[in-house]
């Protein structure tokens, strides 16, 4: 099938929206367009205007979206991933199941042509107990890095932090842990909040994060969250400190049960979070199973992703 000369990537968040347009045969970015209007915010706008459907409210949005793009650019198709595909945005998919191949074939996806728009929707997958929309792209687009290993477990950190098992050249099955969205929460809304201040990281916070990890690995986290405060209180500790001593006890618990595991991991992740999962990972697996991919790769995974999906079904 030939591809287009270039396309428009479209990945639309719980809480971010972001258009790029893409040279197809090298994954150039020619133009970028973002916004904080994730489908959580949307949806909530939708719900209170009387006048559109569903799909023409998010479509109007989307449209409008496309017009921030250099003229020339914006009638080219849409390959729109994440959760444009919910029951919160533009038009719900089916998850697919596990397993899925590398290629991405047993995606499920949608071509849409109508209210002036060109668009294929991919949807996300689900295994007996989870879900996800946009990751799944990622591990396609991640592909090439993956085939010198059997086996092993790719991790995408973020607000819910995906594990997705790989062998056989499938990904076969999937781990979402809240270790982002539980972060915010616990450091803005618990208790804890007084005594964790935000800062950004460098070096010194290192040897706060690392006993923070030395606390989420022993799998007690919740009988450990209290010694935060506590020892704001007795030890006066720095709550910028503190900070990354809660990161690392998130973190370290997340990804405790790594330390039983003898299979390759990949990590592919953007800073600073590639740089807290590092020292989490080399903390408790040995650098041969150890494969990292940092932000600018992670960022080129989407667009390989959703090249591929136009590929198999963009005609």
């Amino acid at each position: 099938m030939s591809l287009p000369e270039n396309f428009i990537s479209c990945d639309w968040g719980t809480s971010n929206f972001r258009l790029r347009v893409v040279e197809t045969d090298s994954l150039e970015v020619l133009a970028e367009h973002k916004t904080d209007q994730g489908v959580k915010t949307l949806y909530e706008k939708y719900l209170v205007q009387p006048e559109s459907s569903q799909f023409q409210f998010f479509a109007q949005y989307l449209k409008t979206q496309i017009l921030e793009l250099p003229q020339e650019h914006r009638h080219l198709r849409v390959v729109a991933a994440g959760m444009a595909s919910s029951n919160l945005a533009l038009q719900e998919l089916p998850y697919a199941d596990l397993p899925f191949n590398r290629n991405g074939e047993q995606l499920i996806w949608k071509q849409i042509t109508k209210d002036n728009l060109d668009l294929l929707l991919i949807s996300g997958v689900k295994s007996a107990d989870g879900v996800m929309r946009g990751e799944e792209v990622q591990a396609v687009g991640l592909e090439e890095h993956l085939l010198s290993y059997a086996r092993g477990i790719l991790l995408l950190p973020g607000t819910h932090s995906k594990h997705i098992t790989f062998a056989h050249q499938q990904f076969q099955s999937f781990k979402t842990f809240m270790t982002g969205e539980l972060f915010d929460i616990i450091a803005k809304k618990s208790i804890l909040s007084r005594s964790v201040v935000p800062s950004p990281w460098f070096s010194k916070r290192a040897d706060a994060f690392q006993a923070g990890l030395e606390l989420g690995f022993t799998g007690q986290l919740t009988a450990q969250l209290f010694s935060i405060r506590a020892r704001h209180i007795i030890d006066n500790r720095s709550p910028e400190d503190s900070y990354y001593q809660l990161s690392g006890m998130l973190i370290g618990d997340e990804l405790s049960y790594l330390k039983e595991q003898d299979s390759p991991v990949v990590l592919a992740a953007s800073e600073p979070v590639f740089s807290l999962y590092r020292q989490a990972l080399e903390s408790i697996i040995t650098p041969e199973q150890l494969l990292l991919l940092e932000g600018e790769t992670l960022e080129k995974a989407l667009l390989i992703g959703q090249k591929k999906i136009l590929a198999l079904h963009g005609n």
